[in-house]
């Protein structure tokens, strides 16, 4: 039996060889570039399925501390505007201290009240990338009602619980004729419930009493943000509103001592609650921070055991790109030659 090896078969499959191999060195080249091996499911085999895992693990993980971070700027707005609030509240409880029920300076404290509760309504009404910090759960809905907003619920029905008491409004020339008795029996038994309860979310809140709770770790959940609902804010707004809105600048003497020991009993308290509230605000930015770091070591761990798999040897790949660009250089040389090859030369 007599085989036949013609050139063109010869060179057909020269040519095979070199596209070979030049998808071989295209191949390298990229492991080169990149660090990492060109098709990772296919050189890592039965490895591929761990190397998932562990990116999938890293993703979780970096989601989780994004979110910490978001989580992060909203703890610290909120920090803030706790402080903000309390040194408001202290500063007016000290002059409240310092006037000692003397309506001499009523018109002053009436104007701090003015402006308090004109600040604690907006701070209360602080929105981070569009979410209200203080809503609790109902973040897309402002939480206070503005009191000296149109329409203000939360005005007209402190005007109509005024008007029912002492049959009067309170820029009225007659509110100098109330009594201390009848004042505190108002601010007991009328006034105070327009803070509490249902009258405070018919009124002036829209949050939700439920806070936001936010998964921090892979095994932690904490609460991560504060209600405006809470004690400490209705106290606040008791306090400024008594002294901004009840005629306190035409008060008489014992009408006034009876706004003015009232508030400074509810500032007490919100001042009270508000280092509360800082303190426990503060916890929950601790354990954010602690659980992003350990994330962050494990992040650092796994990626470590990603790269141990899908990382090539330089070294390596750069003697295999020599070994194929010679190889290739050998095989268009072969292939030149064998396109010269012709038996006409031969007869």
């Amino acid at each position: 039996m007599i085989s036949y090896i013609s050139t063109q078969s010869l060179s057909s499959a020269m040519r095979q060889s070199i596209l070979q191999m030049q998808s071989q060195l295209a191949s390298a080249e990229n492991e080169l570039s990149t660090g990492n091996y060109a098709d990772i499911g296919q050189t890592l085999g039965a490895q591929a399925g761990e190397n998932i895992s562990l990116q999938n693990q890293i993703s979780y993980l970096q989601t989780l501390t994004n979110t910490n971070n978001i989580v992060s700027t909203r703890l610290s707005t909120t920090q803030n505007a706790l402080a903000s609030l309390q040194a408001n509240a202290q500063s007016l409880l000290n002059s409240l201290i310092e006037n000692n029920g003397v309506t001499s300076n009523a018109n002053a404290i009436q104007a701090t009240g003015v402006s308090d509760l004109q600040n604690l309504i907006s701070t209360l009404n602080t929105s981070v990338n569009g979410d209200y910090i203080f809503g609790g759960t109902n973040t897309g809905q402002q939480p206070i009602t503005d009191y000296y907003g149109t329409p203000a619920p939360n005005k007209s029905a402190v005007d109509n619980a005024f008007l029912a008491a002492f049959g009067m409004t309170q820029t009225s020339a007659g509110v100098s004729t109330i009594s201390g008795a009848s004042m505190q029996s108002f601010l007991d038994n009328q006034f105070a419930p327009l803070f509490q309860g249902t009258n405070w979310m018919a009124d002036w809140s829209s949050a939700s009493n439920q806070t936001l709770t936010n998964q921090i770790s892979e095994t932690e959940t904490v609460s991560t943000s504060v209600s405006a609902n809470n004690a400490a804010f209705q106290n606040l707004a008791q306090a400024y509103t008594m002294l901004a809105d009840l005629g306190t600048q035409n008060l008489s003497s014992s009408a006034y001592q009876a706004v003015s020991s009232t508030a400074q009993g509810l500032l007490t308290s919100a001042i009270s609650s508000l280092t509360n509230l800082q303190t426990n605000v503060g916890v929950v930015q601790s354990s954010i921070s602690s659980a992003t770091n350990q994330m962050s070591l494990q992040m650092n761990v796994l990626s470590t055991q990603v790269n141990n798999l899908e990382s090539v040897n330089p070294y390596e790949v750069s003697t295999q790109i020599s070994d194929l660009q010679t190889q290739i250089e050998i095989s268009y040389s072969l292939t030149a030659q064998l396109q010269q090859l012709s038996l006409v030369k031969y007869l």
